[in-house]
């Protein structure tokens, strides 16, 4: 194969006294790294950075990659428990401006979300759909608030002036460090009682 082929020959150009051992007795082929294949691994770099951040969160309960409720295989990355409610939480690692852009007209606004120049508002709906699978599966738990959150790692919020949170159709987007801040918001939620719920009626993924 042609990626393994220069693999080996710029090991040996590289390192004239190593190289072409290393080259000879390296039995697997070196192959350029599918789409997919980067696809998952900087969508897991993204999943861990945020669990790195709300594992040092106080008061709260959090779910990993639990299985998405009426789907075949699909996950929901994070789900919190915390005490103003419940937070699906999806993490995005996406490089470029992040920014909320209006396509309607004058008389109707139709505000879409995009990442370094491309339209990534299905990302958003598809959190919505994860909020209403989570909160099918809360019982008797129903009416504890139940929201949406894409966390970016990576993305450009803008070089001048604060950082803000940004909202699209009651979907939260912000970086990781700003989760601790949401999640922890001031409520009556029974934390320990709702995750537990949520453990049972929600399989791992894993």
């Amino acid at each position: 194969m042609a990626d393994d082929a220069a693999w080996r020959e710029k090991v040996k150009t590289e390192h004239r006294l190593a190289g072409p051992v290393v080259a000879a007795f390296t039995p697997k082929p070196v192959v350029a790294e599918t789409q997919s294949t980067t696809a998952w691994r900087t969508g897991a770099e993204g999943e861990e950075r945020v669990a790195e951040v709300l594992a040092d969160v106080a008061g709260i309960e959090v779910l990993h990659d639990r299985h998405w409720p009426g789907t075949r295989s699909a996950n929901i990355d994070h789900i919190v428990v915390g005490p103003s409610g419940v937070f699906v939480i999806d993490a995005k690692k996406y490089q470029g401006k992040l920014e909320l852009v209006d396509k309607g007209s004058w008389l109707k606004s139709d505000w879409r979300l995009y990442v370094n120049g491309r339209n990534e508002t299905k990302r958003v709906d598809s959190m919505l759909a994860q909020v209403e699978a989570v909160r099918g599966v809360l019982g008797t738990f129903a009416d504890v608030p139940v929201s949406g959150v894409l966390c970016f790692i990576g993305a450009d919020w803008g070089l001048f002036g604060p950082r803000k949170v940004k909202t699209l159709k009651e979907v939260t987007m912000l970086w990781p460090l700003k989760l601790p801040d949401v999640v922890t918001t001031a409520g009556t939620v029974d934390v320990a009682t709702v995750a537990a719920h949520l453990r049972s009626a929600l399989k791992s993924a894993r």
